[in-house]
């Protein structure tokens, strides 16, 4: 049984989603758009000037129609399975600046470095699906959100987790990409997601639903990334901005449903919580991982794959502040059953990113998932017959096939990059901190992926999609 952490009952978690439903009954969601707002009453639904009262027959119809798999396929063949009770990861979307690899001091971000990260997030194990890591400023902002996703498709070896999409003009393109890499039937066989973003507290723009009917009805799995900030754009407490997400989710999906019923939507709660000294948004607080315990619990609860944070931290640095944030923020979300963990790469509450953080998240993670498998007792394992050759035959256990068996099924875990020995090796390897060895690894792998060949047919045409959208959205 693979093991998990409850933070609320059952009687509890459905207390909460009754919260949210509540929510939307009694305050509404304010939506911009005449024609959803038509399209919403049509089904149900009660509009007071902007703000519409969600049916709970829509809502329910909304929660009972999610997806408990998927199947996500790269430009290579290479796929995914993503499963309802399993956890997967992705790396942070849009981080603005990235830790030199050369100084280490922490400059704008370049297309350049978004192509580095994805090099180098095609080999790590841990880490399941990448995101655009790093926003480019290099790039006019008009068509950002749209060179990402094609940098991605064009780079990635792995199913890709695309920009969070804001603007419908980015959008429209997008699909078209997603369609050139993944062929006609994106529900068939996506290439990858993208999240599209609710605003808090309790709000569709105009320019957030075109991209619902975009994004949504072209059949692009979408993660809903309902971000509110306790005690800013949310009530302060934990179980106050998990229930005000939990409606703003339930809203989204509503109309997301009238959109197109077939989209794969995922749960993607981002509850954030400040420093209220400065007003300043911080994720390498406890609350961050506990709150995303609870929304991977309420997903569950519900049949709903969830994305939730992960592996975030305030600490500027890669040192023993982002480890033990990280650690204590995804494992919380991981062991309450999670089915995607982010904030893979990402310092400074996911302002900043760098190679060397993705090396050492891998590790991390790596860990994680070790924690979260699952616990067998035979015979066989318990190794009763190499106790039996150590006791009655004078062997060791070094050498029973048994031992050997189960360090090939990685059974002891071992770390890729971090120190596993003793002080007097420690010594010897001339005392190297963790952060060097990590960016020596970053090396190894950019320079490793970036030579391999590419069938760039389909890249050519994604240039002439990049081009026509230039013509059309720079001015």
């Amino acid at each position: 049984m693979i093991p998990f952490m409850s933070y609320l009952n059952t009687e509890q978690l459905e207390q909460l989603h009754r919260s949210g439903i509540e929510i939307l009954q009694k305050f509404g969601m304010r939506v911009e758009d005449p024609a959803m707002r038509d399209l919403l009453v049509q089904n149900g639904c009660t509009a007071d000037g902007e703000r519409i009262k969600f049916s709970e027959d829509l809502i329910g119809k909304a929660v009972r129609n999610q997806r408990k798999q998927v199947t996500m396929t790269a430009r290579n063949g290479a796929s995914v399975d993503f499963r309802l009770g399993n956890t997967y990861s992705h790396s942070t979307g849009g981080a603005p600046w990235i830790a030199d690899p050369v100084t280490g001091k922490r400059r704008n971000g370049m297309l350049s470095d978004l192509i580095d990260t994805i090099h180098i997030m095609n080999q790590l194990d841990s880490l399941t699906i990448p995101c655009a890591l790093v926003y480019p400023s290099d790039v006019p902002a008009a068509v950002s959100q749209l060179t990402q996703t094609a940098t991605m498709l064009k780079y990635s070896r792995k199913p890709i987790y695309g920009p969070g999409v804001s603007t419908a003009d980015n959008a429209k393109y997008i699909v078209e990409l997603f369609k050139l890499y993944g062929g006609s039937q994106l529900a068939d066989n996506p290439i990858g997601m993208v999240g599209v973003s609710p605003e808090s507290p309790l709000f569709l723009p105009k320019e957030i639903t075109d991209t619902m009917k975009y994004i949504i009805g072209a059949g692009i799995p979408t993660s809903i990334l309902a971000a509110p900030m306790g005690g800013l754009t949310a009530p302060v407490t934990v179980v106050g901005c998990v229930a005000q997400a939990h409606a703003e989710i339930l809203g989204f999906a509503s109309l997301a449903y009238l959109i197109n019923p077939d989209c794969v939507l995922f749960y993607g709660s981002r509850t954030f919580f400040a420093n209220m000294k400065n007003g300043q948004s911080i994720l390498g607080l406890p609350e961050t991982g506990i709150s995303s315990a609870i929304c991977a619990q309420l997903a569950t609860h519900l049949g709903w794959m969830s994305d939730v944070y992960g592996l975030s931290c305030t600490s500027c640095a890669m040192d023993e502040q982002a480890g033990y944030e990280k650690m204590m923020n995804a494992l919380l979300p991981a062991m309450a059953g999670a089915t995607l963990i982010t904030g893979f790469g990402s310092t400074a509450s996911v302002m900043c990113c760098s190679l060397s953080q993705l090396v050492i998240d891998d590790d991390i993670l790596s860990m994680i998932y070790r924690s979260r498998r699952a616990a067998e007792i035979s015979s066989d394992i318990l190794g009763f017959d190499a106790i039996d050759c150590v006791i009655n035959e004078g062997e060791t256990f070094l050498e029973q096939e048994h031992t050997v068996e189960y360090l090939m099924e990685k059974e002891i875990f071992t770390p890729k990059i971090g120190f596993d020995s003793v002080w007097a090796d420690w010594l010897k390897r001339g005392e190297v901190p963790l952060s060097v060895n990590a960016q020596k690894r970053a090396e190894e792998l950019l320079a490793r992926d970036a030579g391999l060949p590419v069938d760039d047919t389909l890249d050519r045409e994604a240039e002439k999609i990049l081009a026509a959208a230039k013509t059309e959205l720079i001015k």
